[in-house]
């Protein structure tokens, strides 16, 4: 009786820990965060292309990823579907997770040449 006890706490310990998020884990799917002004984005994302669409504004734009380790990456956006946005076309942005926890990811941004420095939060819808 105390092995069945013993292994299955052993057991539903390594089956929690097995859930938890790492920053490869997040190099495929779909997300979602708030920019500045409110507006919902949805991000899908697929290793090395990102488009990210705004749920409210209408406005999509494709980027290039260029993982330079599993919790660091550059954004270069490369497509606006709005000819008013094509200045965005050629802003490379940096990303640096920060921490995961659950569904939310913590994320610091900057462009690239350090304007710009924020934090913000990423959820993992799929």
């Amino acid at each position: 009786m105390k092995h069945i006890l013993a292994i299955t706490i052993i057991l539903t310990t390594l089956s929690f820990s097995s859930q938890e998020k790492k920053c490869s884990d997040i190099k495929n799917g779909k997300f979602k965060y708030f920019d500045s002004s409110a507006n919902e984005i949805i991000v899908i994302r697929k290793d090395s292309i990102q488009i990210d669409s705004s749920t409210t504004s209408k406005l999509t734009y494709h980027s290039k990823i260029k993982w330079l380790n599993d919790c660091k990456y550059d954004m270069t956006i490369f497509k606006v579907n709005n000819p008013e946005m094509k200045l965005l076309i050629g802003t490379t942005f940096e990303f640096e997770v920060l921490d995961i926890v659950v569904n939310k990811i913590k994320l610091k941004t900057k462009t690239v040449n350090k304007e710009r420095e924020s934090e913000h939060i990423m959820e993992i819808i799929e």
